[in-house]
C-alpha cells in the first residue's frame, strides 16, 4: 500500500462502522482495515493511558451518579475494558480477576455492566485476545504447510526454546531456501499491516537478533504493508505470496479484529 493511501485511510477510521465505508472507497478487504483499525487504536492506548488513569476519581464519580462504564468509555473515547479496569481498581475491586470472571461481583449492576463493557470492546476484552491469539496461529499454519510442501526441513520456536538463543524466529530452516535469488534461513509470521512505526518496532526487538544469529530471512506481514518500508537483510512479504487456494489465506486476511 502506498504511503499517501495508508495515511488517507488511518486519518479517516476512527470507529468500526467506518470500515465498510473505506473498504468500498479504497478497495481493501475489512479484515486489513480491520488490523489497521486495531493497531490505531492501541497506539492511541499507548499515548493517553496516563492521562485517562488519572481521571479514575472522576470517572467513578460519574459511574456513581449513573453513567454505565460503556458510556464513560464512549466519552473518554477509550476502550472499554481499560475503562472498567481503571475504575474497578479505583473501587478497590482486583480488575484482572473480575475481566475475567465478572461473576465474582455480588453487585448486579455493576456485574451487568462488566459484561457489557467487554461484550463491546474488540481490541482489549478476553475475546480480543482469543481472536488475536488465533489469527496468529493461522498466519503461523499456512507456513507450517507451505514449507512442508517445498519439502523443507525446518523447527519451530516451540522446538527451539530450550536452546541458548533467547530470540528464535517462528521458523528455523535447516537449510536455505533460495527465493528471488536470497537464501532463506528463517521464517518470522506476522497477523499485522506494518507501517513504518509497527515495522520498526519488531525490527529492534526481533529481526535485527535473527539476522546477527541466521543471517538472511523472511518476514511475513499477513495483512500487508507500507511500499516504502527499507526492511534490513530479510525479504518482506504479505499474503498475495501465498497464492494457492489449499493455504486457505482468505480465511485469514478476511477475519477481523
Amino acid at each position: 500500500m502506498d504511503k499517501k493511501t495508508y495515511e488517507q485511510i488511518y486519518h479517516q477510521l476512527n470507529s468500526i462502522e467506518d470500515i465498510n465505508r473505506l473498504s468500498q472507497e479504497f478497495s481493501i478487504r475489512t479484515g486489513i482495515l480491520s488490523n489497521i483499525f486495531h493497531q490505531k487504536t492501541v497506539q492511541a492506548v499507548k499515548k493517553y493511558h496516563y492521562q485517562v488513569v488519572r481521571k479514575a476519581p472522576e470517572m467513578l464519580n460519574s459511574w456513581r451518579k449513573g453513567d454505565t462504564l460503556l458510556e464513560i468509555a464512549q466519552k473518554q473515547n477509550f476502550p472499554a475494558v481499560l475503562i472498567t479496569s481503571i475504575i474497578l481498581k479505583e473501587m478497590g475491586h482486583k480488575s484482572k480477576a473480575i475481566i475475567k470472571n465478572p461473576h465474582l461481583l455480588w453487585n448486579l449492576r455493576l456485574r451487568n455492566e462488566v459484561l457489557q463493557a467487554i461484550d463491546n470492546d474488540l481490541h482489549y476484552s478476553p475475546k480480543a485476545h482469543i481472536i488475536q491469539s488465533m489469527l496468529g496461529k493461522m498466519g503461523e499454519d499456512i507456513i507450517h504447510k507451505w514449507l512442508v510442501d517445498c519439502d523443507i526441513d525446518f523447527i519451530t520456536e516451540s522446538q527451539m526454546s530450550n536452546t541458548r538463543n533467547t530470540k528464535t524466529p517462528d521458523f528455523l530452516l535447516h537449510e536455505p531456501l533460495t527465493i528471488n535469488g536470497i537464501p532463506i534461513k528463517w521464517v518470522e509470521s506476522k497477523a499485522v499491516f506494518a507501517d513504518e512505526r509497527e515495522h520498526n518496532r519488531y525490527h529492534e526487538k526481533q529481526f535485527k537478533f535473527y539476522e546477527e544469529l541466521f543471517g538472511t530471512g523472511m518476514v511475513v506481514y499477513w495483512y500487508g504493508l507500507i511500499d516504502d518500508i527499507c526492511p534490513g537483510n530479510y525479504m518482506i512479504i504479505d499474503h498475495t505470496f501465498f497464492k494457492y487456494p489449499e493455504y486457505n489465506v482468505k480465511k485469514l486476511i478476511d477475519s477481523h479484529m
